[in-house]
Formats: structure tokens, sequence, C-alpha cells
């Protein structure tokens, strides 16, 4: 069978496509009150904001607390009923009454969308070894030097990039003051449940590095 390089060319760009449309989370900037000392969680509440969509918010708060170290007490917002504003003088005072130490809070600041167009390019193949397995288009042909026999064109194609901003707050009580915050992005996220999970990886580990969540 023949060697075809313009087949493979055509075969490659799908795949790079699908490369670069892998989901990457990654933290923009983050902040520690370096004041207080570290202090490790023992019953905590977990709370995610997401405007209109209560079965997202649900489904979050529940993985993430299944993802808490087990020495951990962990609970979901939604069973305490509680909007997800410890800094609030009514949530923070059940917040105490039950029991808890600290509050986390991920909020979803935004999701966008962009489209970038790729138009189709001329390319230029080398033929380096000088096997003459073609050509398809030789307009610079030269039977004395063909290291540059083929050219070809590649299709234009649409890339869709879709980035989501998380902001996320580590807030100690009584006094419901924030002890920690990062804001991290996420680019192509495949469904928001490997989004949220990408996410618990990523910031919990950072937490466990600052000595503000337990070890696993």
């Amino acid at each position: 069978m023949r060697f075809r390089p313009l087949s493979v060319v055509t075969f490659l760009v799908p795949c790079m496509l699908l490369l670069t449309g892998c989901a990457t989370s990654t933290i923009k900037s983050s902040w520690r009150d370096t004041s207080m000392p570290a202090v490790t969680p023992r019953k905590i509440a977990v709370f995610v904001s997401v405007k209109d969509d209560e079965n997202l918010r649900m489904m979050a708060e529940n993985r993430i607390v299944q993802r808490m170290p087990r020495s951990l007490q962990a609970t979901a917002g939604h069973l305490l009923d509680l909007e997800p504003r410890p800094e609030t003088d009514s949530v923070r005072r059940h917040l105490i009454e039950g029991g808890f130490d600290s509050a986390l809070i991920a909020r979803l600041v935004s999701v966008d969308k962009t489209q970038t167009v790729v138009p189709p390019q001329t390319q230029f193949g080398p033929d380096p070894f000088f096997w003459r397995m073609g050509p398809y288009y030789r307009p610079y042909y030269n039977p004395f030097f063909t290291y540059y026999p083929y050219t070809y064109e590649t299709p234009g194609y649409t890339v869709d990039t879709t980035r989501v901003v998380v902001e996320t707050l580590l807030y100690h009580l009584p006094d419901a003051k924030p002890v920690w915050s990062a804001v991290s992005e996420s680019v192509n996220p495949e469904s928001s449940i490997r989004l949220v999970d990408e996410l618990i990886d990523l910031l919990g580990k950072r937490l466990r590095d600052e000595g503000l969540l337990p070890p696993d």
C-alpha cells in the first residue's frame, strides 16, 4: 500500500483538535491569611453557589463531601437548608449552633465561550529520502531537485473554547472570616462532573499543602 502524506495530515488535524480540547484546570491566584496559624477543621459545611441550577449545586456539594478526608466530618450545604453565605449573621449562627468550625464555599464566577476560525492553509511537504511517493501537486516541480515536491492544503476548522472561572473560599468559625481563597480557571471541561472532580483534586491538594485540610 502506498504511503499517502496528505492522508496523514488530514488524520492528524482532528487528532490535534482532540488533544487541545482536553480539560485543564489551573489556580490563577490564591491568598491565605498569614496572620493566623493554619488550623485543620474538624467539622465543615460545604457550599457551592451556582445561580439557577440547584441540581448542579447538590451534585457538586455531594461529591466534595464524599472526597473529604475521612477524619473530617463534612456536610453538604443543601442538607442544612442554608444559603451559601456564612458571613451573614443568620447562616453563621446556624453553623455555630450545629457545631461547625469551618465552611468551604465554591462560587461559579463566569462561563465564557469563544470561537476561533482557522482558515485552510497550504503546506509544503519534504521528501528527504527521495522516495517519490506522489506527488499530489507539483507547481514547483524541478526534476533535478525533489526535496520539496509536495504541496497540500489542510482544511479549515473552528475551535470552540469554554473557560470556567470558580472562586473558592475557606471560612473559620465563629468569626466567619475567610482565611484562604483561590481563583481557578478550567478550559474546555468535558462535563460538570469531570469539572467538579478536577477542581476537588486541584484545590484539595493546595489546601492540604497549606495545612488547612487534614491529610487523606
